[in-house]
């Protein structure tokens, strides 16, 4: 049995994801498993991935979203952890083997994210090595704060058992699947946020994720309603942990909604969020936030 299940979901990557699996092939330490799941591309994808052979496991869906994919990959692995990289994406050849050594410095811990390199052009990342293991750990997640501790759901490695438990990824069609998924992990013991070596090389293109903000919206509000409705670990104990943790999202997304004349949606956040504001003492957002509402709306009509 690997102890890594390495999953990719793939949709119209045909030009990408020769550089992704081959940067997931070339690792030092080979001990896993790797799962791509094509999610109904029409492009040359399939015949991409048929190049490789046994080297890889490809299954196929009908197009049905990143999350979805990836908890067709989970249902099917064999490892230990799952390692998440979208198909844009790439790894060092160290990659998985820092992973190795974090879980076995702090004790099989349920969640890691990894260390992201952004970059544009893969030349930018030649001059890139690997360096000694310099990680924070936390009993869980909810423990972390609310700083930003990862990129995406492709920093992510998740021990199998407790991914499952949890049900893996939402299916509902949302760009927060990610942010989603840590907070139903957030009890689970031990979170590790690895900040070196990188781990990932996050690409930035083009054809990167740009979402519409009527589905960013969509997405914070499921998550407020998920809070709401305690499907969150940690019951009213930890509620300010939680809440502390969502609003790092939902804050700047609000103020966003300002200034592109998303008032609407702006102040619904702001209201269903007012009072995990004031339990958590952020005052100069909230009595900010109005006064910035008005000069936008202000000026917007003015021009």
């Amino acid at each position: 049995m690997p102890f890594f299940s390495t999953i990719i979901p793939v949709y119209n990557r045909g030009k990408l994801i020769r550089a992704t699996l081959d940067s997931v092939l070339a690792q030092d330490l080979p001990d896993q498993e790797v799962i791509v799941v094509d999610d109904g591309s029409t492009d040359d994808t399939l015949s991409a991935l048929a190049s490789y052979g046994d080297r890889i496991r490809v299954f196929q869906q009908k197009n049905s979203g990143p999350a979805v994919a990836r908890n067709l990959g989970i249902r099917n692995a064999s490892g230990e952890y799952a390692a998440m990289l979208d198909s844009d994406d790439l790894w060092f050849p160290w990659t998985l083997a820092t992973y190795a050594e974090a879980i076995r410095r702090h004790d099989s811990p349920a969640f890691l994210s990894g260390a992201a390199a952004v970059f544009h052009d893969e030349s930018e990342l030649r001059a890139l090595t690997s360096a000694p293991l310099r990680a924070e750990y936390f009993t869980d997640y909810l423990a972390s704060g609310d700083q930003w501790r990862w990129i995406g759901a492709s920093s992510f490695v998740l021990r199998m058992d407790v991914v499952r438990a949890a049900g893996g990824f939402s299916d509902a069609w949302i760009n927060s699947d990610d942010a989603d998924l840590a907070l139903r992990l957030g009890e689970a013991r031990g979170f590790v946020d690895i900040q070196a070596p990188a781990t990932l090389g996050y690409r930035e293109h083009p054809g990167s994720l740009k979402l519409a903000n009527d589905i960013l919206f969509r997405s914070l509000t499921y998550m407020i309603d998920q809070e709401e409705s305690g499907a969150y670990p940690g019951g009213s104990a930890r509620s300010l942990e939680r809440r502390e943790i969502l609003t790092r999202h939902i804050r700047p997304f609000s103020l966003a909604c300002l200034r592109h004349g998303d008032f609407a949606w702006g102040w619904n956040l702001y209201r269903r969020t007012f009072a995990w504001h004031v339990a958590l003492r952020r005052a100069r957002y909230l009595c900010a936030y109005p006064v910035i509402a008005a000069f936008r709306k202000a000026r917007r009509i003015a021009d």
